[in-house]
């Protein structure tokens, strides 16, 4: 199951900003087709003041079946 949207309030490590975004803390890639753009908004946020970008702590389920935490340093495109 692909969980709902979901409000977050985000501070920022680079210029200490602190935000409202939302996230998805699971997609499951058997059920819904989003596409990597998608995934990459559902799974990060940018900062509005310095531009920063963090990744959010998500679980991806890929075509496969198998639960992967979505780690921007070692996923292959």
């Amino acid at each position: 199951m692909t969980t709902p949207p979901e409000k977050i309030t985000v501070e920022y490590p680079e210029c200490s900003a602190v935000y409202g975004d939302w996230f998805r803390a699971s997609m499951n890639l058997m059920l819904d087709d989003f596409d990597e753009d998608y995934i990459d908004e559902a799974s990060s946020a940018s900062c509005p003041n310095c531009g920063h970008r963090v990744d959010l702590d998500v679980l991806i389920i890929e075509e496969d079946g198998v639960w992967r935490s979505r780690d921007r340093d070692t996923r292959t495109d």
